[in-house]
């Protein structure tokens, strides 16, 4: 007897296997936020820049990035400025929560190469909305 087995992938098995690191300095906002965002995507999470650096440089590359805007140690723009400057890490989505609703700073993560800035408060709905867009 031959036992024949099917597999379909759906939207959101495919989803799953997407790693997705979110760079956030308030531990409350990383942990909801995270725990948000794993029903589609496996979620690590950084406090600044500086250790998200870290994380890439010792081999966890991310599908995509989530950066705070405001951080200790590495703030989000020259977090940025480091991806979009490297050889390795250059092409990976990144998505930026903002510090308030600034066209300014908006703009100036714009020119460094950010997919998306969403001012705080923002809709995490919205967020994972545009994430999943990128890989459908």
């Amino acid at each position: 007897m031959i036992c024949r087995a099917t597999f379909v992938l759906t939207k959101t098995d495919y989803n799953m296997a997407k790693r997705l690191l979110l760079v956030e300095d308030h531990e409350d906002l990383r942990r909801t936020l995270g725990s948000f965002l794993s029903k589609h995507f496996t979620v690590s999470g950084a406090r600044n820049g500086f250790e998200a650096l870290g994380r890439l440089s010792k081999g966890e590359i991310p599908d995509v990035i989530i950066t705070d805007s405001s951080m200790p140690e590495m703030d989000g723009a020259t977090f940025l400025f480091h991806l979009r400057s490297s050889g390795m890490w250059a092409a990976i989505p990144v998505f930026v929560l903002g510090a308030n609703d600034d066209d300014m700073e908006a703009q100036q993560f714009e020119r460094l190469g950010a997919h998306g800035y969403f001012p705080k408060p923002f809709s995490p709905g919205k967020l994972q909305e545009k994430i999943l867009d990128l890989f459908t």
